[in-house]
């Protein structure tokens, strides 16, 4: 097809090396529909003959105008607030709806001024984003609030389109700091209103694109309180959004990544602290959105309506019956749009005017989960975001015909998170997404902090690092232990409370899964053993003083009744060995040990477990490894209930009558290295492990070693 875009005449060159909203959205359509194989040209209206392209693309009034005035067909882009601000008494208004008129379509990027209008000869066409070059940041970084915008007006009235006001005092209420972005115009905002010098705020003034762009990377929340905008969404708004930055603002609909709110502070604040609670979710439907809405699907839209003459009469055509007729026939039906991701959700989208009744039904017990009501170009969603074999029935409450769904991900793209970068928890989580993946026979992404750990042996999984944009999802379940805000059990994360049930059955619950001890399939080598002679390997170091076996010399002691059975111990924790604050936890600096201790990449420790006869441990990573890679595995814990960890081992535990289990009852305070929730700073302090002697861990090693 051969199309022209109409160069807007502002002066500004395209592309804009700095602020042009209209040159920009021309140079992307340009760039993405030559992409998709279109010729398209840039040229000023006094270039353009009749006859020569297929159609014309103009963005500004007076310049459609003057292709009317040739007798050439286009479609107009309006992209003119001025038009809403002025009123419909004045000239910017009527100089646009002259423009949509005599257009052959007119696409308007906001709902709002579709209906203001009033056309039948205009749809709403939202912007988009060029997601090449609006990236995300991964790294974590503290929250910070971005604002961009052009809010040059001033007055001494105080006026303040973008919400200037409303964005700096939320940040100052919520105590975060605020970057505010824009052409130099924006020094006249802070020239009318003093009262700015008085708030922290760091300007920044005619950023070019890379340097936009590093802003977006380096801030977590974009704010946009605007009180008026000719796109919704607005581009800066998407931009953000590409770069994974939730977005508070205020629109005249919902989108996803975004928490909508009024123009005031306290609603602003309010919008920021919704973000902040649900930052994960938030970001995730962000760059959702903004890859739905890139440059180059919405160019991918615009050639629909780029159609020789007879396919845009159709169209036209449709539009003209859609407004003549409020009760549309049933022949024009809605969209509706369906999938899993954290949730179960559904979303109606089109012309007709309709309500549906929407319900979220759990099939295995036949409960109701969640139901609500909605229009068309509306949607509705359960907070419930581990896996429930759903069915959905959406009745239109107008021609009163149900839509029935059941959850089926057979060939469907689905995406699994591991939120742990805890190894035990990646090791125990791990293998029930590949029974996810088999019983659903979908598509399966999976994203872990251990990637390396599985690839080799899981080639039917797309592992993907942490954070990496995956879309086209029919659904998305995050393996973890989730708390609300108020430290407890996040019930619509966590189907039970997790401290209740093993590690492993977390991962299970939430996929939906039976409760099976599965060992994951690790793609660590046999490369020989780097020791002579038998050995077992102990690692009697852990993350809190808790899971220690605190019993005063017992590491010693069986250190010493292997040696004398002939067998050397390694030391392999990445603790060292011969360093006094560690070593004070062992009691002392073991003797009659092989050193191999220090931060060694995973595949040595799993080398020296592969060639030991058996491994002493805690509760921690490296028992976990062992059991996964089939070595004997003694694991002493008082601090955990027998069912939390693996049962393919020999499970030292504290005796009957002894206090234990307190991780189980009790969130654990990782900043607390004295941890005891029920006997800290008394004789009973640790009693949990104070109370198991060496005796009772050497007959558990003469019964893996065979020893009478």
């Amino acid at each position: 097809m051969k199309i022209c875009q109409v160069n807007p005449g502002c002066g500004i060159e395209i592309p804009p090396k700095g602020w042009g909203a209209i040159e920009k959205i021309v140079w992307e359509f340009t760039t993405n529909l030559r992409k998709q194989g279109h010729e398209v040209d840039i040229k000023w209206t006094n270039e353009v003959g009749k006859g020569e392209y297929d159609m014309v693309h103009v963005h500004v009034a007076n310049l459609a105008l003057n292709l009317a005035e040739k007798g050439i067909p286009y479609i107009f882009q309006c992209h003119d607030h001025h038009a809403f601000h002025w009123g419909k008494d004045s000239f910017v208004f009527k100089q646009n709806l002259e423009a949509i008129e005599k257009s052959e379509l007119s696409i308007l990027p906001a709902k709002y001024l579709v209906d203001y209008f009033g056309s039948n000869k205009a749809i709403y066409f939202s912007h988009g984003v060029d997601t090449n070059f609006f990236t995300p940041n991964l790294e974590d970084k503290p929250h910070k609030l971005l604002m961009v915008a052009n809010n040059g007006l001033g007055g001494k009235d105080g006026h303040d389109r973008k919400g200037f006001t409303e964005g700096i005092k939320a940040a100052s209420k919520i105590n975060l700091p605020i970057t505010i972005a824009g052409p130099e115009n924006n020094k006249n905002f802070i020239k009318d209103n003093p009262w700015v010098e008085e708030y922290d705020v760091n300007w920044v003034f005619n950023p070019n694109q890379d340097e936009l762009l590093s802003l977006y990377q380096d801030h977590t929340i974009f704010l946009h309180p605007s009180e008026l905008e000719a796109g919704h969404p607005n581009l800066t708004i998407l931009e953000a959004m590409s770069c994974g930055l939730p977005v508070v603002g205020c629109m005249e609909d919902n989108l996803d990544g975004m928490a909508k709110v009024e123009k005031n502070v306290e609603s602003v604040k309010g919008g920021i602290q919704k973000v902040l609670e649900n930052y994960k979710e938030f970001k995730s439907q962000s760059l959702i959105t903004a890859e739905k809405l890139s440059w180059y699907n919405r160019s991918k839209e615009l050639t629909k309506l780029l159609k020789p003459q007879t396919m845009k009469e159709v169209l036209v055509k449709e539009y003209n019956n859609l407004q003549k007729n409020p009760n549309p026939p049933l022949s024009i039906k809605n969209d509706i749009f369906i999938n899993f991701v954290k949730g179960a959700k559904v979303e109606i989208k089109g012309k007709k005017e309709s309500k549906y009744h929407v319900q979220f039904i759990d099939k295995e017990s036949n409960k109701l989960i969640h139901q609500s009501t909605i229009n068309n170009n509306m949607w509705t969603k359960t907070n419930i975001e581990y896996f429930v074999d759903y069915k959905i029935l959406i009745k239109d409450l107008e021609s009163g015909t149900t839509t029935e769904h059941y959850f089926n991900a057979k060939g469907k793209k689905v995406y699994i998170h591991l939120a742990s970068k805890s190894l035990g928890d990646t090791i125990a989580w791990l293998p029930y997404a590949e029974e996810f993946r088999k019983k659903h026979n979908c598509k399966l992404v999976v994203s872990t902090f251990n990637n390396g750990m599985f690839e080799e042996n899981y080639p039917e999984i797309e592992f993907a690092p942490p954070g990496t944009k995956v879309f086209g999802l029919y659904a998305m379940y995050e393996v973890g232990w989730h708390y609300d805000k108020n430290g407890e059990v996040n019930k619509q994360k966590n189907k039970s409370n997790f401290r209740e049930i093993s590690l492993q059955r977390t991962s299970s619950e939430t996929l939906g899964l039976e409760d099976n001890e599965i060992k994951p399939k690790l793609t660590y080598k046999n490369t020989g053993s780097t020791i002579d002679g038998k050995y077992v390997c102990i690692a009697p170091h852990a993350s809190a003083l808790s899971k220690y076996w605190n019993y005063p010399g017992g590491w010693q002691a069986i250190v010493d009744y292997l040696n004398e059975l002939g067998y050397k111990v390694v030391m392999i924790t990445k603790e060292p060995l011969n360093d006094g604050w560690h070593d004070s936890k062992l009691g002392g600096t073991l003797t009659g040990v092989i050193d191999k201790t220090g931060d060694f990449p995973l595949s040595e420790r799993a080398n020296d477990l592969l060639n030991a006869e058996a491994f002493i441990g805690v509760g921690s990573g490296l028992s976990w490894l062992s059991w996964a890679l089939n070595t004997p595995t003694i694991m002493i814990s008082g601090f955990s209930e027998p069912y939390t960890e693996f049962e393919d081992c020999e499970r030292i535990e504290a005796p009957e009558g002894k206090c234990r289990g307190c991780f189980n009852r009790v969130k654990l305070d990782p900043g607390d290295w004295r941890w005891c929730p029920d006997h800290k700073d008394t004789d009973r302090m640790f009693e949990c492990t104070t109370s198991i002697p060496p005796s009772t861990v050497i007959n558990s090693i003469n019964k893996i070693l065979n020893k009478s």
